[in-house]
């Protein structure tokens, strides 16, 4: 590796660093030079020294010793050495100067020990690059890493929530820090019918919009209930709308005629004109997934086999339809989706400004003529 001086094309667009620290960031490059740079142990040293000397110099690479200094760090942060770049990455994950084309590099490393303190700490690597790792699909460490941050911005949330991963998305939720649309807290609640354990993490989130929570108690979890009723930013009304769905919840679950098969169930409701979107949320809550087939069928007036075919052929555009053709809300379509048709969270189709439809009628009615349902 060779570290030297090239004389700046232009002129300095900052003061020059005072003679101590260019003197410092000389001895430290000539130091490496003279011991050999075939030295492991010493290019760690010299990313430590040159790390501990950029909030001392101008930034940008704006003079001769600052644009010496982010080439050797550049070679560095690609060094065949995994501990050589553990040093940098270490060194350079708390400083906010650091150039941006060096924590770049560290940030995709292929060894975890090297880029995971950049990604969690670094204030200097920015949304783009983040944005453009989230998108590469990384390792499930890595993510988890992003999700860490001190601050997550809506966009980069939506990325990691939509990235499908889990663990990630659970610290997501976690993070206080992290700023969260409610699109994408709309999208998460509904895929929370196969995470259990994001539901309280949901339940906590700062600001919570009123609807979501009411949504969030669709799901019989007292840890989840007692957690939204103290919240202290709901008012009266909604703490008693939550007990209640909450009671509603349980009352069906013990219903008299609770030994009466799910399917004939729906068909009862049905003919009392009872079978609406509440009776089909309280029916997945507790999982009674023939009763939701029935509904559907009745509702929708197919055949149940077709019903059948939609469901298991995870088919969002299809699912979406068929609960339109039924009558039902977007939010309907999108629980549907997530617990019954079992619909991947990246794959889910959602809705539009929150509770629209995101198709025309035209195109589910073309989505539904695909397993042969006319007008």
């Amino acid at each position: 590796m060779d570290y030297l001086f090239a004389e700046s094309p232009e002129p300095p667009l900052s003061p020059p660093p005072s003679r101590g620290v260019a003197r410092q960031v000389g001895d430290a490059l000539v130091e490496s030079r003279l011991a050999g740079m075939g030295d492991a142990d010493v290019r760690s040293t010299l990313a430590r020294k040159l790390c501990r000397l950029l909030p001392d110099l101008p930034p940008g690479g704006a003079d001769t010793v600052s644009a010496a200094t982010v080439r050797a760090l550049e070679q560095l942060a690609r060094d065949h050495i995994v501990r050589v770049r553990e040093a940098l990455s270490t060194a350079i994950k708390d400083i906010a100067c650091a150039p941006p084309s060096v924590v770049a590099t560290l940030a995709r490393d292929v060894e975890r020990s090297v880029a995971e303190p950049v990604l969690r700490c670094c204030a200097a690597l920015g949304d783009e690059d983040l944005l453009d790792i989230v998108a590469a699909a990384p390792a499930g460490w890595a993510l988890s890493a992003i999700a860490r941050r001190h601050g997550i911005g809506a966009a980069l949330s939506d990325a990691i929530a939509g990235s499908g991963h889990a663990e990630a998305t659970g610290l997501l939720l976690d993070n206080s820090g992290a700023v969260i649309a409610e699109p994408t807290l709309d999208r998460l609640v509904e895929q929370s019918a196969h995470h259990p354990d994001w539901r309280e993490k949901l339940a906590r989130r700062p600001a919570l919009p009123r609807r979501l929570a009411l949504r969030l108690a669709d799901f019989v979890d007292l840890a989840v209930m007692e957690h939204l009723r103290r919240r202290p930013d709901f008012d009266d009304a909604t703490v008693a709308e939550i007990a209640a769905a909450t009671r509603r919840r349980i009352d069906w679950a013990e219903a008299p005629d609770q030994a009466e098969p799910p399917e004939r169930r729906a068909v009862r409701l049905h003919r009392q004109g009872k079978l609406d979107e509440t009776a089909l949320g309280d029916a997945m809550s507790w999982n009674e997934m023939g009763f939701l087939r029935t509904a559907l069928t009745l509702r929708a007036r197919v055949a149940p086999e077709v019903v059948d075919l939609i469901l298991d052929a995870h088919d969002p555009q299809a699912v979406t339809a068929l609960v339109w053709r039924a009558g039902l809300s977007m939010r309907c379509a999108m629980q549907i989706q997530a617990r019954a048709a079992g619909i991947h969270p990246r794959a889910m189709l959602n809705a539009r400004q929150g509770s629209g439809f995101p198709l025309s009628p035209a195109e589910m009615a073309r989505h539904l003529e695909r397993y042969g349902i006319g007008p």
